[in-house]
């Protein structure tokens, strides 16, 4: 899975997430669809700038989507995402990168849908979308000083001041990984984007894969160490949760 949390200071849009990678397999326990999760690794890179957007973003469900003959992680469609045509009018353009991941999407499919956030700022008012391919959810508002969105529904008041917010993303995520090293963990990346749109990643992974899944897989099975990971003995088995 993934930990991803926005959170709006006083001088800036904070976007941080984990860098885990879950190996798993699809089985069925007690009629209930389940990941049997063999190995992780800390490779993946789920927070992005677009910059033709003026949009941070980052990504919540994490699968491996088709382009031509082979599967790709998000990152490979970062790059198509910068291609779209943007207005500057930050509702439409979210619904434009919304659109897109619709049909990059596969309905119904637990493996290929797509959730995160989107944030930036537009006329001086900082804004935060929330996404779902799966069930088609989408909403945009306004994003106020103090306000945060976290995906493991932490409803801790959050600092508004900057260093304090980048003391707490690390803790929350750093503490969850204690608790499910299965889903989230590996160092955590923060984008930070400020009332220019100007953007820096205040903490970056620099051992992040982007290749195709053949070539991930590969890796798990052959060379596990390249991509920063571990094997799970025995396997944990996890619901899905969408």
């Amino acid at each position: 899975m993934t930990y991803i949390i926005t959170a709006r200071t006083e001088s800036s849009i904070l976007m941080g997430s984990d860098t885990r990678l879950s190996y798993f397999n699809d089985i069925e326990q007690n009629g209930v669809l389940c990941q049997q999760i063999a190995a992780v690794a800390d490779c993946i890179q789920k927070t992005f700038y677009i910059r033709n957007a003026r949009l941070g973003i980052h990504f919540l469900g994490i699968g491996y989507f088709p382009d031509n003959t082979k599967s790709y992680p998000l990152s490979h469609f970062v790059d198509k995402l910068e291609q779209l045509t943007y207005t500057a009018n930050i509702k439409n353009d979210c619904t434009a990168i919304f659109n897109y991941l619709i049909k990059l999407s596969k309905k119904g499919n637990t493996g290929q849908y797509i959730k995160g956030n989107m944030s930036g700022f537009s006329k001086g008012k900082a804004y935060i979308c929330t996404f779902n391919t799966f069930n088609n959810q989408f909403n945009i508002q306004e994003f106020h000083i103090g306000n945060f969105v976290d995906s493991e529904n932490d409803k801790t008041p959050f600092p508004s001041k900057r260093g304090e917010a980048i003391k707490e993303i690390n803790t929350r995520i750093e503490n969850k990984s204690q608790v499910q090293p299965w889903d989230i963990g590996g160092p955590v990346e923060i984008l930070e984007i400020d009332k220019h749109n100007s953007f820096n990643f205040i903490q970056k992974n620099e051992n992040t894969f982007s290749g195709a899944k053949d070539e991930l897989v590969y890796c798990f099975n052959n060379d596990i160490k390249k991509i920063n990971g571990t094997l799970i003995d025995p396997p944990k088995i996890v619901k899905y949760r969408l």
